[in-house]
C-alpha cells in the first residue's frame, strides 16, 4: 500500500532527524524531496521563522511543490529553497526514484575536494556502502548551488542512473525508491567516505574487496529479512528511528589531523 500524504510528511521529518544525528546532513542545511505518487509533484522542506535545522524540522516546513519549482499550495511566511531544482530534475528525469537527499556531509566534502575517490574497501562493516561504490560513484565537477532547471540537467548529465553524485568541494545527491532507502544510502556513503578520508591521511591504501564478497552480504541480508518475515521493511531505518525516539546522539564528526 502506497503512503499517504501524511505518511509522507512524517518519513520525511524522520529522514531529515536521522540524517542530522548521524551527521549526514549538515547542522542547518539539507533537504529531503519527496515524490508524491501519482502527480507531477514533490514535498520539499521549505524555510521558515521556525526552522532552524534539519534535526528540528516539523510538518509545516513540507510542502507541495511541482516540477517546475513552483508551490502547488498556500506558503504563507515559509520561503522556498534554491535547490529545489535537485528533486524537480531528478523525479522528471528518473521515474523511478522516489526520494531525492541533498546534503552536505563533512567527510564526502572532504574526499570530493581533494580527489580523494571512495571505494569498496570494507564489507560486512558496511556492505551497503562498498556495494554503492562499486558501481563508481561520479563527481560533478562545480561546487555552485543547483539553483536552476539548467544547472539541475548538467548535474543529472553527470549523475546519470547512479544512486549517488558527489558535488566537489560541496555536498551530495542521494536517491532511492522510498525515503528509508535514500536515507540508509546517504548515512552508508558517508560512513565510507570517513573510512575512505581516514585511510587518505595515514598514507596507507585499503584494497578495494572483490565483488563476491560485496555480493554475498547483499544477498545474505534479503535472505535473512525473509525468513524474518519482513522483506518490505528497512531493519537500518528501523534502527535509526529508534535511536532517534530513544534521544540517543551519534558523534560522527570527521576531524582532519
Amino acid at each position: 500500500m502506497a503512503d499517504s500524504l501524511d505518511d509522507l510528511k512524517h518519513k520525511a521529518i524522520l529522514s531529515h532527524r536521522i540524517l542530522t544525528m548521524t551527521g549526514s546532513m549538515s547542522d542547518t542545511t539539507g533537504h529531503v524531496m519527496v515524490r508524491i505518487p501519482g502527480s507531477d509533484e514533490m514535498l520539499v522542506r521549505c524555510r521558515g521563522p521556525r526552522d532552524w535545522s534539519p534535526r528540528y524540522v516539523e510538518e509545516a516546513a513540507m510542502h507541495r511543490l511541482d516540477f517546475d519549482g513552483e508551490p502547488t499550495e498556500e506558503l504563507g511566511d515559509w520561503v522556498i529553497p534554491p535547490e529545489r531544482f535537485i528533486g524537480a530534475t531528478v523525479f522528471r528525469m528518473r521515474p523511478e526514484v522516489n526520494c531525492a537527499i541533498h546534503a552536505h556531509p563533512p567527510a564526502q566534502v572532504l574526499c570530493s575536494n581533494t580527489n580523494v575517490g571512495l571505494r569498496p574497501i570494507v564489507g560486512s562493516q558496511n556492505w551497503g556502502g562498498s556495494l554503492l561504490a562499486m558501481k563508481r560513484i561520479p563527481v560533478y565537477p562545480r561546487s555552485l548551488l543547483i539553483h536552476s532547471p539548467e544547472i539541475g540537467r548538467s548535474m543529472m548529465s553527470v549523475m546519470g542512473s547512479k544512486d549517488v553524485v558527489l558535488l566537489k568541494g560541496h555536498g551530495n545527491v542521494v536517491v532511492g525508491r522510498s525515503i528509508e532507502e535514500a536515507t540508509v544510502r546517504a548515512i552508508q556513503i558517508e560512513n565510507l567516505a570517513r573510512l575512505c578520508w581516514q585511510i587518505a591521511l595515514s598514507g596507507l591504501e585499503g584494497p578495494d574487496i572483490p565483488w563476491e564478497d560485496v555480493e554475498d552480504n547483499a544477498e545474505m541480508a534479503v535472505s535473512e529479512a525473509a525468513r524474518r518475515g519482513d522483506s518490505g521493511s528497512n531493519p537500518f531505518w528501523t534502527y535509526y528511528v529508534q535511536l532517534l525516539e530513544r534521544g540517543w546522539r551519534i558523534d560522527a564528526t570527521v576531524k582532519p589531523v
